[in-house]
Parts: C-alpha cells; sequence; structure tokens
C-alpha cells in the first residue's frame, strides 16, 4: 500500500490580485471564471492529508485561527476580508467532519508560519504529534515577533518550543517517498513536501513558494509580500525543475488548480476536495 493524499478547503477569503501576483510584469494571470472578481481574488485557505503506510498520518499546513478577530492587526484586516472564515470552515470543524482530530496525527508539517498557514497549529499543542518547521523559519519567529508581526501571530506556535518537534534543514527525506523541501523566499524558511504516489506520481506541495498553478510563467510570477525576492526566484527555478524532471503534479499555496507537467510541459489540472477525493 502506497502513499495516499487528500485536501482540505478551509475557507475562502477575497484579496487584491495584485498583492499576489506582481502587476509589473506584462502577463495577466490565467484564471478560471469565477476567481477574481473586481480585483479581488477568491483565495482559499487549505491544507493537506498524507497517509502514509508506515509513518501514519501527516497533516500539511493547517490555514487561519477562528480567532482571527481578535488577533489579526487592523493593517491586515484593510488588505483581506475574513469574514467568511467562520469557526464552521476552519480547521477543528473540517477534520470533525472527516472524522478526524489533532490526536489523529503523526506529524504536522508547517510550510510556513504566516498566520493563514498555521492558525490550526495550536490544535496540536498537546496531541502528541510531531511539529515539523524550517529552522529558519523557526530561528526567525522566534526572534522577531513578539506577538503579531509580518503577517506571523505568536500564538499560532508559541507552543512548538515545548512540543515533539523536528527542525528541517536543506532537502530531507522524511518518511519513505516523501521528502520535506526547502524553498525560501517567501519566507526565511518557507518549505514544501515532494511525494511519490504509485498511481497520481510525483507531488509538490508548494506552500505560498507558488501561489498560483501558472506562477512559474514564463516569466514567474513573484508576489510583492515575498520577503526576499533573489531567494524566490532560487527557489522558483528549483520547483520548475523538480516538476520539469519528474513530471510532477504542484499543488499550490493558494489555488485550486494545480500544475501537471507532461513530457516536461505545463498545463492545468483541477485538484478536488470533496470527501472521497482521494489521490494515490
Amino acid at each position: 500500500m502506497g502513499i495516499k493524499l487528500y485536501g482540505l478547503q478551509l475557507g475562502t477569503f477575497p484579496m487584491p490580485m495584485a498583492a499576489l501576483f506582481d502587476p509589473s510584469l506584462g502577463r495577466e494571470p490565467e484564471r478560471f471564471e469565477g476567481d477574481v472578481v473586481d480585483g479581488m481574488y477568491q483565495c482559499p485557505a487549505l491544507s493537506y492529508v498524507i497517509e502514509h503506510p508506515d509513518s501514519g498520518r501527516i497533516l500539511f499546513e493547517t490555514g487561519i485561527a477562528p480567532t482571527w478577530a481578535e488577533e489579526w492587526l487592523p493593517e491586515w484586516l484593510q488588505m483581506l476580508n475574513l469574514d467568511a472564515v467562520t469557526p464552521e470552515v476552519c480547521l477543528e470543524a473540517v477534520l470533525r467532519e472527516r472524522n478526524l482530530s489533532p490526536e489523529d496525527f503523526s506529524h504536522v508539517i508547517q510550510g510556513h508560519l504566516h498566520a493563514d498557514h498555521a492558525g490550526g497549529l495550536r490544535l496540536f499543542e498537546d496531541a502528541g504529534a510531531t511539529i515539523v518547521v524550517h529552522e529558519d523559519e523557526w530561528r526567525h519567529v522566534v526572534t522577531n515577533v513578539a506577538e503579531a508581526d509580518e503577517f506571523f501571530i505568536r500564538a499560532d506556535w508559541n507552543f512548538v518550543s515545548r512540543a515533539p518537534q523536528t527542525l528541517m534543514y536543506g532537502e530531507q527525506e522524511i518518511a519513505k517517498d516523501l521528502w520535506c523541501i526547502s524553498l525560501p523566499g517567501h519566507t526565511p524558511g518557507t518549505m514544501g513536501i515532494l511525494a511519490r504516489l504509485d498511481e497520481t506520481g510525483w507531488v509538490l506541495l508548494t506552500s505560498d513558494a507558488m501561489f498560483f498553478h501558472d506562477t512559474l510563467g514564463p516569466p514567474p510570477a513573484n508576489s510583492p509580500i515575498d520577503m526576499d525576492k533573489e531567494a524566490w526566484n532560487n527557489s522558483i527555478a528549483r520547483i520548475a525543475s523538480i516538476a520539469a524532471d519528474r513530471d510532477a503534479w504542484l499543488l499550490p499555496g493558494h489555488d485550486t488548480t494545480g500544475a501537471q507537467f507532461v513530457d516536461g510541459v505545463r498545463g492545468a489540472k483541477r485538484i478536488e476536495y470533496t470527501p472521497g477525493s482521494v489521490y494515490e
């Protein structure tokens, strides 16, 4: 029995497309009808469950905390509208709908620690799961974030120093056919997960190293909110190389369409999130 993968949608929030896709590039993003309304992208918060035959159930990213109204800074909420991100669409409720609880996971891997990706991490404080974060990400947030800053919220991840944890660095195989891939730039320690599935083939979960299925371009579309553009350029080149060499399916940080490579050429493939939609 091989690896199984399925996605969770954890709410949608309007966000200016110009904040996610550099408007100076001279090209328009490839969007599907209904994704953009009056310049506002209907941005999904996404998470993925990996069921590994040896390592158990692994969660990649945890979405937005239902306590966002009390914790997010006013200037963040001026840029995006979280009114539709109610407790019913946040991680705890969505896991419950799948008959899952935090105690059912052996590992939680955070692609990065921004508040729209790590808000559900605190659910695992006493669950016994190993929390996996990139070493550079952890060093940055514990040094620079007192409560809320740079789109990080300390309450999301403050417990990690007391929990079972693994700080990753570089490219490491964490289980058979499952690797953590360092993809810095969006944040200092952004990382993705590369998995080899028996039927689907290679899949790369990119977190926000790649917002959209067409981020690769040409030309590659960085975001104005990426923290280090040079590092991001290197990471997006790394993603392109992995995808072309393996004919991988890239699952972006905020897009329900993935980039599917066939014979080294990029195409688009919708990602299914309905219960029962499992990739093997």
